[in-house]
């Protein structure tokens, strides 16, 4: 708690929905710190679980903001944005950004990279590959639509899903790659797997047992190969496995694993130093096999994170980070009642 009496300046790095639940959690604890927001991608804080609802124009822009501009404003928040971070130096605790300018901070929470690390596919470069993580990737996604007819969504959680559906609602052909053989084999119970993929099938949607290996084409996407060695035509790939690029942060006393490992209250080995979100490694409390791919869940980490700030030392209980039924999100309730039916008879 003492520590905290002189902890007047706070940096919040990154644009998720934990950045603002970070922002609110430290305004409520007290009015009168200084915090900064520094934006990876250079927008405000959205929702990345809203990005799918782009595709079919369920979910407006506007929409996936966690709040505006005046937002910030009137609550005193200065936010970077637009400016490139060369790097963190936390003995001096200041952040270098591009023109030579920079950041101090005494408290430091960090959400996100600066840059997407995407999977070691062959091919990843290749025009026609999408990652959902970033706004500007599915408004890229969405104006390339014109040029596509089959797309391969390989998810690894609730806006993998999300995207396919959406983009079998504006009339592709849809192929979802099965990394683990069983649908969202560690977010939810095989049962329940095995009827949201049914449900998928009944919408139209594709299932093939099989992660991908490979995609192939000459500048553009022509097809993936699958593990299995199966090759499928596609015009399309869209991921949901992106990691944050951390490599701005390697040369520092950072301890970094394979994300920032952290302990009790998303703390860092630096004092004053807290992860979480999708960079946060924390194997007791990592999320279903992910990395808080779910937005209440990085919300909550922002939370324990700003109260330990204060030396508070809460910590995420297991039941904190169950998701409600996760066909319920996706499904009106008369169409799940045949699939649960059938796939539990």
């Amino acid at each position: 708690t003492s520590a905290w009496k002189i902890m007047k300046n706070v940096v919040i790095m990154g644009q998720s929905p934990a950045v603002h639940a970070a922002v609110k959690s430290l305004l409520d604890r007290d009015p009168s710190v200084a915090i900064t927001l520094i934006s990876c991608d250079g927008q405000l804080p959205y929702d990345r679980m809203l990005l799918p609802g782009l595709i079919d124009r369920s979910v407006k822009e506007k929409d996936v903001f966690c709040a505006d501009e005046d937002y910030y404003k009137s609550a005193q928040v200065q936010v970077i944005a637009g400016k490139e971070i060369s790097r963190v130096n936390f003995n001096r605790k200041r952040i270098f950004l591009a023109e030579k300018t920079h950041v101090d901070f005494e408290g430091l929470i960090i959400t996100d990279g600066t840059e997407l690390r995407l999977p070691p596919f062959k091919g990843i470069r290749r025009q026609g590959v999408f990652a959902l993580a970033r706004l500007e990737a599915v408004k890229a996604l969405v104006r390339y639509l014109t040029y596509t007819e089959t797309v391969v969504v390989e998810p690894l959680g609730f806006a993998g899903i999300k995207a396919a559906l959406a983009l079998k609602a504006v009339g592709k052909d849809v192929v979802v790659a099965v990394r683990d053989e069983v649908l969202l084999a560690k977010m939810i119970p095989a049962a329940r797997s095995q009827a949201l993929a049914r449900a998928l099938e009944k919408r139209g949607i594709r299932l093939v047992m099989s992660g991908l290996d490979d995609i192939i084409g000459e500048t553009e996407v022509k097809a993936v190969r699958l593990r299995s060695g199966k090759v499928i035509a596609c015009d399309m790939v869209v991921l949901e496995d992106a990691a944050p690029d951390l490599r701005f942060l390697c040369d520092t006393e950072l301890v970094i694993g394979e994300r920032i490992p952290v302990t009790g209250p998303f703390r860092t080995n630096i004092p004053g130093v807290h992860a979480v979100d999708v960079v946060c490694q924390d194997d007791g409390l990592k999320f279903a096999g992910a990395y808080a791919l779910n937005t209440e869940i990085g919300s909550l980490q922002a939370a324990v994170a700003v109260a330990g700030l204060w030396g508070d030392d809460k910590v995420l209980a297991e039941s904190d980070l169950l998701p409600r039924d996760i066909l319920e999100m996706f499904f009106h309730p008369e169409e799940l009642a045949p699939v649960i039916s059938e796939v539990t008879s």
